[in-house]
């Protein structure tokens, strides 16, 4: 990174003369906080925080040490969700001699801040984060950071630095778009929609956007905040048609969801096709697999971790910020086959 970006870093001295105390009595502040005052304490902490200071846990190591390491940060582990993008992003990063040191935040903001703020002391290399909706205090380390930020997974929103995805957006009004194209009217979205998930809710959005464009009926929403699982795709859809019953189309939030509405219209002796059209998102290895097989959204993984691992060294190496858009499939299988397109 530019030299510019490394004098902005705030260092022990920059903190040391916001408290109006020596840089030994921050740095013991840091090391032995017994030893310090409690009121000084609480005004070094809150030095800290306004200046977005992280301590270095390097050993030994001066403020503008940098490691091999690079944070990656993903908001979930379940289902394999970002497995290929860690894996290819890992195998990537190995060939320029770069650590992947991993945190799952579990769609927890605090736990973001947590996770961020810790990775960051040990002063990596350069940070891969998923999604670019971050809490602001998050956006603020970052930022702080003076070093590569590579925001994974979606390119819809404002950007911190570099950014390889999709629009989440777009990938919803496909999925309206196809079941319409299709000759379903009377759509419904089931899944796993919680409150900091934030592509899930932009997924949603571009679908209810193209079916009002089209003029349908306003669509029916069945969510839950827990994690997406088919148990959960089932007890909603089993909830949605007992309340609707004249939804002809249910478009999901992930495939491990459509794989319990599948679930679910089977014990109701629903259709599908025929009388209901599951349409999902993520094409798990499953998909191609189940009865009748999924249509889905097939986001290209592997390739969104080697653009990142690109984008990585090309910023080490001073290269200018960047968005890289990657693009996705729709993949037509059984569940929404009627033939009409």
């Amino acid at each position: 990174m530019a030299d510019k970006e490394a004098r902005n870093v705030p260092t022990l001295a920059s903190i040391a003369e916001r408290v109006g105390v020596s840089v030994n009595t921050v740095s013991r502040a840091l090391r032995a906080p017994n030893t310090v005052r409690i009121e000084l304490r609480r005004r070094i902490n809150a030095a800290m925080e306004e200046l977005n200071y992280v301590p270095n846990r390097l050993a030994g190591g001066l403020s503008g040490t940098r490691s091999d390491i690079v944070g990656v940060v993903v908001t979930s582990l379940y289902y394999s969700e970002f497995a290929s993008i860690i894996d290819s992003l890992q195998s990537a990063l190995l060939e320029h001699d770069l650590q992947v040191m991993l945190a799952n935040t579990r769609y927890d903001a605090d736990q973001e801040l947590r996770l961020v703020r810790s990775l960051l002391s040990w002063r990596p290399a350069a940070v891969a984060i998923i999604g670019v909706d971050h809490p602001p205090k998050v956006v603020e380390l970052l930022k702080a950071s003076g070093i590569p930020i590579i925001e994974m997974w979606d390119t819809g929103g404002a950007i911190i630095d570099t950014a390889v995805g999709f629009d989440h957006t777009r990938v919803g009004a496909a999925q309206a778009d196809h079941l319409i194209a299709q000759g379903y009217r009377r759509l419904a979205f089931v899944g796993s929609v919680r409150e900091n998930d934030k592509r899930a809710q932009k997924r949603l959005s571009g679908l209810e956007a193209a079916a009002a464009a089209a003029g349908l009926p306003e669509i029916v929403k069945y969510t839950a905040q827990q994690g997406g699982s088919p148990e959960l795709g089932e007890g909603l859809t089993i909830e949605l048609m007992e309340r609707n019953s004249e939804i002809d189309a249910i478009a999901c939030n992930s495939d491990v969801v459509a794989f319990g509405v599948l679930r679910a219209l089977n014990k109701l002796g629903k259709r599908v096709p025929e009388d209901i059209g599951v349409m999902a998102f993520g094409d798990n290895e499953a998909a191609a697999c189940v009865s009748p097989s999924l249509s889905t959204i097939r986001p290209d993984r592997e390739r969104i971790g080697k653009l990142t691992a690109e984008a990585i060294v090309a910023r080490i190496n001073d290269a200018k910020p960047n968005t890289t858009v990657v693009d996705w499939q729709l993949i037509v299988r059984e569940s929404t086959r009627r033939g009409i397109i």
